[in-house]
């Protein structure tokens, strides 16, 4: 059982609460609680969100046993998608996002509502800006018309670069001298712009 399922398991038996109770407060039947606690799944942002309030504790309780109750501004929950953004030779994207976890935010990111993510960095060529685990946080809007750092796809693969776009041409650059940059036609069916990374999360 992972430690999401533990916490809540702790905590209902704390708060001497039933799990039939949980789902009426929270809105939902008891059978969709039985049904992701016996696949061990973790249950969208939202409902995670819910579940913690309802039991009077936080989604950083829930998934890390860790209260940030008194850490004012951190109160925005998102999902970390279950892939890899590669800062290196291209991480394949899956067809279906898969959640693997929950990470909670400064609350100024909540006006991109549903259109954030968590992703993982996997490689050196974005470093020392990026390095390989650091979460980084996007959003699914696509190109802002500004400069910088962007989720892509390029040639089927997932990567994390720097992004310029002008004359005709985008520019895919590595912050490590170490890559040389990558031009590519503007219009390109090979390459395309995800979202803007917003906040970098780095690994500890």
């Amino acid at each position: 059982m992972t430690p999401f399922w533990k916490h809540i398991e702790t905590a209902l038996q704390e708060r001497k609460i039933t799990e039939a109770e949980l789902s009426k407060r929270i809105g939902l039947t008891q059978a969709s609680i039985t049904g992701w606690k016996l696949r061990d799944a973790i249950p969208r942002a939202d409902i995670a969100y819910n579940t913690a309030k309802a039991l009077n504790t936080t989604v950083e309780y829930l998934m890390e046993g860790i209260d940030t109750r008194e850490h004012l501004g951190y109160e925005f929950i998102v999902p970390v998608l279950n892939q890899e953004l590669s800062a290196g030779s291209g991480s394949l994207l899956p067809e279906q996002d898969v959640i693997k976890g929950l990470v909670s935010l400064p609350y100024f990111l909540r006006e991109y509502g549903n259109k954030i993510a968590g992703l993982y960095v996997h490689g050196d060529s974005m470093s020392p800006t990026l390095e390989d685990g650091d979460l980084v946080i996007c959003s699914s809007a696509g190109w802002d018309n500004e400069e910088g750092i962007y989720a892509v796809r390029f040639n089927g693969n997932g990567y994390v670069k720097r992004i310029q776009v002008g004359a005709g041409k985008i520019i895919i650059r590595s912050d490590n001298p170490r890559y040389e940059p990558i031009e590519e036609p503007a219009e390109s069916e090979n390459f395309s712009i995800i979202g803007k990374v917003l906040l970098v999360i780095k690994k500890i």
